[in-house]
């Protein structure tokens, strides 16, 4: 049996429904229009660019591009080369500087080499201290972007699974499907409701697949920075390893200097006590000359952070022996000269020339004077360097002329000066008796020098 109306047959017995098209207008199938299946143009979610979703990329490469362009500025590299020179000449001058002859020097050469080789200390701590910002910068770095790498990671962790469940969806549901649901719809409001739920549905799946694309471009872009972060560190520890020996270095050579120096300064503030009833006004010149030079040398170490030299700390006392003593021709010297001695004065007689001259000093009376400059403990009185006293004093023991081997010569009541024809004879002479010139000083000679 048949019945219905608008063009629909229903068939008696089972229910079933056959589509019958209308005459006037026939109707198209999905097959035959596929554009069907897709939702109109104005409905469609708009898609932001690719680009537009990794601004991080984009800011990546202007970043880099800056940094570029600053470090081929020629300011930039003019600068970094001319600090360069600087420390390489610094360098130079200390290296001369750590040759020079501290018994020779004038005090003003002396000077001089301390304050170049106090400058190549300095550049050096400086281009240290340079160095290890550059390593912690870049150690920055490479743990931020590892911190970034991580945070990203977690992000990917997640999206994954919205991006696996979006996969299950579109093959449990495919959007053709959904779209040929639309003509069982009842009416149209409902069909374009179910339309947009779909768009809506289908972008956000879309925007998650691209957001994981994304992040995982951004987790690439993150370890390539963290990698290079690190390797840059490595450098750097190695441009610091190099300047931390360029620091030692320097140290080493004004230590070593520093020692000859505090050594000089001793020698002479010896002298200076020993020439204190001789010659007054050379003695009191002496200790002047000898306490500026300390002083810079207190400056020197002190700047670089030395200690003050002079050997370690000790409680034991140092024992000065007194030799045995003979006296020749006035003078009182140390038994085992004393046939030197009387030798030279011999033959200086015979040239036109009588010395005269003062030997040996008891140590009791520099002992008495370390104690009241430097302090009463054994170190101080027997070990600290003398330009650590106030004013600098002589360690007791270590003159010559405590040893009884040194001998300050004078010539008709004055201490022996360059000019003096006599200094000149004992310049050409007095090698052949044994003793030595100490340089600086014409009127002290001694045996074996110093």
């Amino acid at each position: 049996m048949l019945s219905g109306t608008s063009g629909v047959m229903r068939v008696a017995g089972p229910v079933r429904y056959i589509a019958k098209p209308l005459r006037s207008a026939p109707v198209d199938t999905v097959a035959e229009r596929p554009e069907l299946s897709r939702p109109p143009p104005t409905q469609e979610r708009p898609r932001m660019p690719r680009a537009g979703r990794r601004p991080h990329a984009a800011l990546a490469v202007v970043a880099g591009v800056v940094i570029a362009v600053v470090a081929l500025l020629p300011g930039s590299r003019a600068s970094a080369d001319t600090a360069a020179d600087q420390r390489e000449v610094k360098r130079k001058r200390a290296e001369v500087a750590s040759q020079i002859d501290t018994l020779k020097a004038t005090d003003t050469q002396l000077d001089s080499a301390l304050a170049d080789l106090q400058a190549n200390v300095r550049a050096t701590q400086a281009a240290m201290a340079d160095a290890q910002a550059d390593v912690d910068a870049a150690t920055d770095r490479a743990r931020q972007a590892e911190r970034q790498a991580a945070e990203t990671q977690a992000r990917i962790d997640q999206l994954r699974g919205q991006v696996v469940q979006a996969a299950v969806d579109a093959y449990v549901e495919p959007k053709g499907d959904q779209a040929l649901d639309m003509f069982e719809e009842r009416s149209a409001n409902d069909a374009s409701a179910k339309q947009a739920l779909i768009d809506v549905t289908s972008g956000a799946k879309l925007d998650v697949v691209d957001e994981f694309r994304n992040a995982k471009q951004q987790l690439e872009e993150q370890q390539a920075e963290a990698d290079a972060a690190r390797a840059e560190a490595e450098q750097r520890r190695d441009a610091l390893a190099e300047k931390k020996a360029g620091y030692d270095t320097a140290l080493a050579q004004q230590q070593q200097v520093a020692d000859q120096v505090s050594a000089r300064i001793d020698d002479k503030l010896a002298e200076s006590q020993a020439l204190a009833t001789l010659d007054s006004k050379l003695s009191d010149q002496l200790a002047r000359e000898q306490a500026a030079l300390a002083q810079k040398l207190r400056a020197a170490r002190g700047s670089s952070g030395g200690g003050g030299g002079g050997g370690g700390r000790g409680s034991a006392s140092i024992s000065v022996s007194r030799p045995g003593l003979s006296s020749v021709g006035g003078i009182t010297v140390a038994s085992s000269i004393a046939g030197q001695l009387q030798s030279l004065l011999n033959a200086a007689s015979a040239a036109g020339y009588d010395l005269g001259g003062s030997g040996w000093r008891d140590s009791s009376g520099q002992i008495a004077l370390r104690r009241q400059n430097c302090g009463s403990s054994d170190y101080a009185v027997y070990q600290m360097s003398p330009e650590q006293c106030s004013p600098p004093t002589a360690i007791p023991g270590r003159s010559k002329h405590e040893q009884g081997l040194a001998i300050d010569f004078t010539i008709g009541g004055h201490t022996l000066r360059t000019s003096d024809g006599a200094y000149q004879w004992m310049v050409g002479n007095a090698g052949s008796y044994g003793f030595v010139n100490l340089p600086g000083e014409p009127w002290h000679w001694s045996v074996g020098g110093g």
